[in-house]
């Protein structure tokens, strides 16, 4: 049972090197668990690979169940880098373009360019972000 300041998910290793074990978990919609959805087509299950970063001195093997860990709190960090800050850069760029008086599908489109540079800055730190929110294993 995850606890309040943890996400949780139940999976199976697929993989293990002496850097990363990849692990195989499998991700459900919010109906997953519905009593009709074998009459429903709109729920959908899908397995999603994780890679986790092997620690020295754990010993796991391919096949085995674990628990894959999250703090919630990285979750509410990588909401906010991934969905939260792109939204408000360009909501205030569009703001900002039209109060200059600039045409409405012209300010439209260069708030959506202003974004590119988010991105790309989100990717060149990918290495660094992809440390900060790494998964944790735990034995079942």
């Amino acid at each position: 049972m995850a606890s309040s300041e943890t996400i949780e998910h139940s999976g199976i290793i697929s993989d293990v090197s002496d850097k990363l074990i990849k692990v195989n978990i499998m991700a459900e919609s919010a109906c997953g668990n519905c009593r009709v959805r074998s009459s429903c087509s709109i729920g959908d299950k899908e397995v999603k690979t994780i890679e986790v970063f092997r620690k020295q001195g754990e010993t796991y093997s391919v096949g085995e169940e674990i628990k894959v860990v999250l703090e919630q709190s990285l979750g509410m960090k990588a909401l906010g880098l991934g969905y939260i800050a792109p939204f408000l850069i360009l909501m205030i760029i569009l703001s900002v373009l039209i109060s200059l008086g600039l045409n409405e599908g012209l300010a439209g489109l260069l708030s959506l360019l202003s974004l590119v540079p988010y991105y790309f800055g989100l990717s060149f730190f990918r290495d660094r972000l992809k440390k900060e929110f790494s998964f944790r294993l735990r034995k079942m």
